[in-house]
């Protein structure tokens, strides 16, 4: 059986745990099972997504918060029985993609893990692209950097070199060896490492 992914399921009950991870093993999909938030976050899962048990006697945007403070971002759905719309808002502006009314269907399930699954391939891709724009931007020197900088705010040569003190001329050679140094075809290449290095924040 090949493994397609793994969701990491919280819930204090033990049948509907037990329940749902059959469901997902019968799908190829590696479960993982936590009694409460707490167990996860004891354990630290760093991949996959996450199907959590909305508890009344919890609150489900201190839950992610807790789990994203330890565990950085997973992807996540949460599931309770006759769930109120307040409740499903709530869970939704906290940063849930979707909310399960249980007992959930094998489709409602499928669908539901589908979406957790693409969307944390998505911010994984975007993941990588920031770092490996921090290490580019990494490598320039400060007057390199500076002219990076001077590009996301849409400066001229000219006005670079009046803001730096320096000739036009020295701006262009701190720019082509910017470039040079971040592999940019272009100033949009240019200006597209910088955004997702974190500059201009």
């Amino acid at each position: 059986m090949v493994v397609r992914h793994y969701v990491h399921v919280v819930d204090p009950d033990g049948a509907r745990r037990a329940k749902i991870a059959r469901e997902l093993y019968a799908r190829s999909i590696h479960a993982e099972i936590y009694e409460s938030v707490d167990e996860l976050v004891s354990r630290a899962p760093t991949h996959g997504t996450l199907l959590i048990a909305d508890q009344d006697s919890t609150d489900a945007g201190e839950s992610l918060d807790t789990i994203r403070s330890r565990n950085g971002y997973l992807p996540v759905a949460f599931y309770s029985e006759n769930p109120s719309p307040q409740k499903i808002v709530k869970a939704m502006l906290s940063g849930a993609l979707d909310y399960l009314d249980w007992p959930f269907s094998s489709e409602a399930l499928d669908d539901s893990v589908d979406r957790l699954r693409r969307h944390g391939e998505k911010f994984a891709r975007i993941e990588r692209r920031k770092a490996e724009a921090r290490q580019l931007i990494g490598t320039l020197t400060p007057r390199e950097r500076d002219v990076l900088e001077g590009l996301l705010e849409g400066e001229s040569n000219k006005e670079m070199a009046k803001r730096l003190g320096l000739s036009p001329r020295t701006v262009e050679i701190h720019r082509a060896n910017m470039m040079s140094r971040l592999n940019a075809q272009s100033t949009s290449d240019a200006v597209r490492i910088g955004i997702y290095g974190g500059l201009g924040d």
